[in-house]
């Protein structure tokens, strides 16, 4: 099924080379429900299948990542009555990617740019899938508009992920000797340890409240939810087409390359020290370095200039320099130095 919901509409831009007006006569694009729906559907059975392994290991106090753990969709799948310890995992990480997404998506509704529904990727990864995103298929007519709808998907997204993570928190048990012998472990952004601090403040009981999350056996809706703090710190790492990088060029389009050369500074040496991860997305901002031009006016207001600093907020609070420890490229050369080490 497809339909075009809204007629042709004429964008007009200042081309500064050329120095004169451009007018560019944009199609709504087809909607093709069906692979959206598709995708999901897949996405849906991969995180279920993931989140069904972590949740029996949880409930058997077994470690959360086993040796045999890294793709489970083969014992998932032998019995289907498996999946079903996987929907707390499976709803709460689709919750905040789909809140993220949306988050774009509305904005873009608003604002009279034409964008895709949210495309989730299924793939055999330790979390089910690889994300999701948007494709916006028409012009941004300003830079307040495209920072409205960069910044709306992480905040759109950290809110979902912020319930989520006092609730997992709150299920999580102390780490025995037994379950912390795993084979992965997830290095915390600082939002875990300030949840934890907030819930001793409260007076809680639960574990989360009177020891370190680094203590803790995460419930796998902590899995979740650390998933969604990283993907919100990656999507605000203020270079290239990421959502930070957007949130700079609305800021000041003269800031976006010099802004985000230092974020591929900043990013090599953590892959060398604490995870190979940052050489790829380092690799990634260089590749997007470029932005597609934007109307430079108006400039943004006082309110979103404050929103910016949220966003700084939100990605030093979701931001984990480490988040698997002892990936380091340095780790893994001394590793394949010294194997039986």
């Amino acid at each position: 099924m497809s339909e075009n919901p809204l007629p042709p509409q004429e964008f007009h831009f200042f081309d500064p080379e050329r120095q004169e007006i451009r007018v560019v006569v944009i199609h709504p694009p087809r909607r093709r429900y069906w692979v959206h729906a598709l995708l999901f559907v897949l996405t849906l059975l991969s995180t279920l299948c993931i989140g069904s392994k972590l949740q029996y290991n949880f409930n058997n106090n077994l470690p959360a990542f086993g040796a045999d753990d890294f793709f489970p969709w083969k014992w998932a799948l032998s019995d289907w009555r498996r999946l079903a310890l996987g929907i707390p995992f499976a709803t709460s990480l689709l919750g905040i990617l789909t809140a993220h997404e949306l988050g774009h998506y509305v904005l873009c509704v608003r604002r009279r740019v034409f964008a895709t529904l949210p495309f989730f990727i299924p793939a055999p990864t330790l979390i089910g899938t690889l994300g999701a995103f948007i494709r916006i298929k028409s012009p941004i007519r300003s830079r307040t508009d495209l920072f409205d709808i960069g910044i709306a998907g992480p905040i759109a997204g950290f809110v979902v992920a912020v319930p989520v993570l006092f609730l997992a928190l709150l299920l999580s048990k102390p780490l025995t000797a037994q379950t912390a012998n795993s084979e992965l472990t997830l290095g915390l952004p600082w939002i875990f340890h300030l949840a934890h601090m907030l819930l001793a403040m409260l007076g809680s009981h639960a574990p989360a409240a009177q020891i370190s999350p680094d203590n803790l056996y995460l419930h796998p809706i902590g899995v979740a939810a650390w998933v969604g703090m990283f993907a919100t710190a990656l999507n605000l790492l203020p270079g290239g087409q990421l959502d930070g990088g957007h949130i700079v060029f609305g800021l000041n389009p003269r800031w976006h390359r010099p802004v985000s050369f230092i974020t591929i500074a900043a990013l090599l040496p953590l892959s060398w020290f604490f995870s190979a991860t940052w050489l790829l997305w380092a690799v990634v901002l260089r590749l997007t370095i470029g932005h597609p031009q934007v109307p430079r006016y108006p400039e943004l207001d006082t309110k979103r200039k404050l929103l910016a600093v949220f966003a700084l907020l939100m990605l030093v609070l979701t931001f984990a320099y480490a988040p698997l420890p002892g990936s380091g490229i340095h780790d893994l050369i001394e590793q394949y130095r010294h194997p039986s080490q």
